[in-house]
């Protein structure tokens, strides 16, 4: 019961949530080793105290700050399929890394060497499959994904596509014509209802990762 008592407070601190935005610029300018405490006050416009009285440590901040922004903004419609959010995390866009996005890197880089930031990671991937699993469950049902597909598989799919691009929008790097990439999703979307064996073993070319 105290807990419950705690998350509502916390639901309803504005100055928590101010700081939390904060955080998410500060640590998508400045990365997370770049960062002090300081920073996000500054940023905040507000005073140390308030931050110690809300969060223990910038580990605390990240890992607060990394699941409340990056679940709350993956947006879901209500007519959404599995279909649309794999096209929609595979479109190949030109325009700068959010606030939440460059923080969610950031968090993927520290969460090698920081146990609290990997399982703020795992929180909001458990959060974000919650909220996808009855999209997948309709695919299953309508034959949109093809049933001996395992959920979990699709699940990691559509996360995986969405994260590459994001780590390809933040290096800066070229990728391919827009077109050859939209057509080569089409298939792939289109082939996740089709119930053919998948279990022919690659050609040794192919194995092997040659073109």
């Amino acid at each position: 019961m105290a807990q419950r008592a705690d998350a509502v407070v916390r639901e309803h601190d504005p100055l928590r949530e101010q700081l939390l935005d904060a955080a998410a610029r500060v640590f998508a300018r400045q990365g997370y080793d770049g960062t002090r405490i300081l920073d996000i006050v500054r940023e905040a416009g507000t005073s140390t105290g308030a931050v110690y009285g809300r969060f223990r440590s910038k580990n605390e901040l990240l890992r607060e700050a990394v699941v409340s922004r990056s679940v709350a903004r993956t947006h879901l419609d209500g007519g959404d399929r599995v279909a649309d959010m794999l096209v929609r995390g595979a479109t190949v866009r030109r325009t700068r890394l959010s606030d939440a996005e460059a923080m969610r890197l950031e968090a993927l880089v520290v969460a090698r060497r920081e146990p609290e930031v990997a399982q703020a990671l795992a929180d909001a991937e458990a959060e974000l499959r919650m909220r996808i699993a009855p999209l997948v469950q309709a695919a299953i049902d309508d034959g949109t994904i093809a049933p001996d597909l395992d959920p979990e598989a699709v699940f990691f799919f559509v996360r995986i596509v969405g994260m590459g691009l994001m780590l390809h929008r933040g290096s800066g790097l070229p990728g391919p014509p827009v077109e050859g990439w939209d057509a080569l999703i089409a298939r792939i979307v289109a082939s996740l209802g089709s119930s053919a064996d998948a279990s022919t073993p690659l050609s040794p070319s192919t194995s092997k990762g040659a073109p």
